[in-house]
């Protein structure tokens, strides 16, 4: 007895003019390539292929069937009586627009794709700031922590003067990926970094390390975003703050705690006072941003922190940071964004070196805040 789902399928090759009843199974015989508008039926349940011929044009049948392309391999075997399929990642065809209508070459998708460039600054103000992320090699060590990633192109992340703005963004420039990290940005992590370690128990060197690698993972999720062509619903900007979220809760050897204790800090200035004083005034203006309110994000980044381990991020709640009324659900909110990086970030990392990567520590020396020259 035919199903449901078998009729479906049988109805779409009798549209690709493939007839069952016309031939026998393929076994052992290499296949010649493919022409134009021929085409081939594999029927999972009688474990035979089948070759045909379109009826008419075969592309006027991509929509309407909503066909996708393959990608650069695919292999079907058998085992037992069952059929299975492997797929390469599909790459975007060389010289072709993208969905913003840029174009940019690709190659194979490999590692080690991350380029650094430390631009020299234009205001002599943040020569300290240069100075001191050259010295500590900060954007090496990010080209070494992100270079597990398979990227089709290089990726280029750069340190910048951007003309008295504090800010962090990923676009590209002509074909070329670049994430450019403001000096004015680095500058004002380092003036707000507090003296002392923190009530919650940060060190002045987490919040530094934590925001400056939160604003470097945040700008590599829209980059990975537009590479790997990952759908997004909702704001590309939330979904870019849960990517750098996500990837600070891998790391191992209490880094994952400093990290998103630090990232978290960025947002104290707009969390002070907030038991004694609940309630926030703001230009209605604020909420056309496409970026979430400094509020949201940061309950948005403790809420992912809580649900990837309640243990270790217990005091996120016990202090009053974290509602317990977020709380509840906070451990669903990190599930479905574990499952949406596996399906979608994980096939294109080398999951060998990023186990390397998350089992070292990263950024040990302590920091200091840099005096601008005079």
């Amino acid at each position: 007895m035919q199903t449901y789902r078998q009729k479906i399928i049988i109805g779409i090759a009798a549209g690709l003019g493939i007839a069952s009843c016309c031939s026998s199974p393929i076994s052992g015989q290499p296949l010649d390539a493919i022409a134009d508008n021929d085409g081939f039926f594999i029927d999972g349940a009688m474990l035979k292929v089948v070759p045909g011929r379109a009826k008419g044009d075969a592309a006027k049948l991509i929509d309407k069937l909503g066909a996708r392309e393959l990608g650069r391999g695919t292999l079907i075997f058998r085992s037992g009586h069952k059929l299975y399929i492997v797929e390469t990642p599909p790459l975007a065809v060389t010289g072709t627009a993208d969905p913003k209508g840029r174009t940019i070459d690709v190659d194979e998708e490999r590692t080690h794709r991350i380029r650094v460039e430390y631009v020299p600054p234009k205001n002599p103000d943040h020569q300290a700031v240069y100075d001191l992320v050259r010295e500590r090699k900060s954007l090496d060590t990010l080209q070494q922590i992100f270079s597990p990633l398979r990227l089709p192109v290089d990726v280029t992340i750069k340190t910048i003067g951007c003309d008295g703005v504090p800010n962090a963004w990923y676009d590209r420039k002509g074909e070329n990926p670049i994430i450019s990290l403001c000096y004015e940005y680095l500058q004002e992590i380092l003036q707000k970094m507090p003296t002392e370690t923190t009530p919650a128990g940060f060190s002045p060197h987490d919040t530094v390390v934590g925001q400056f690698f939160y604003a470097a993972l945040h700008e590599l999720g829209h980059a990975v975003f537009d590479l790997y062509d990952v759908p997004v619903f909702g704001r590309e900007e939330d979904a870019a703050d849960q990517f750098a979220a996500y990837v600070m809760l891998q790391f191992r050897n209490n880094q994952a705690r400093r990290l998103i204790g630090g990232a978290a800090y960025s947002y104290v200035e707009f969390m002070k006072g907030y038991q004694d004083k609940p309630n926030v005034t703001v230009p209605l203006l604020a909420f056309s941003s496409n970026h979430g309110s400094p509020q949201e994000r940061f309950y948005n980044l403790l809420c992912i922190a809580y649900g990837f381990d309640d243990k270790l991020f217990a005091d996120a709640v016990d202090k009053q940071y974290l509602p317990r009324s977020r709380a509840a659900g906070c451990k669903y909110e990190y599930q479905v964004l574990r499952y949406a990086f596996r399906s979608q970030i994980s096939p294109h990392i080398d999951q060998q070196m990023a186990q390397q990567v998350l089992g070292t520590t990263w950024f040990a020396q302590p920091i200091k805040r840099p005096r601008a020259e005079r």
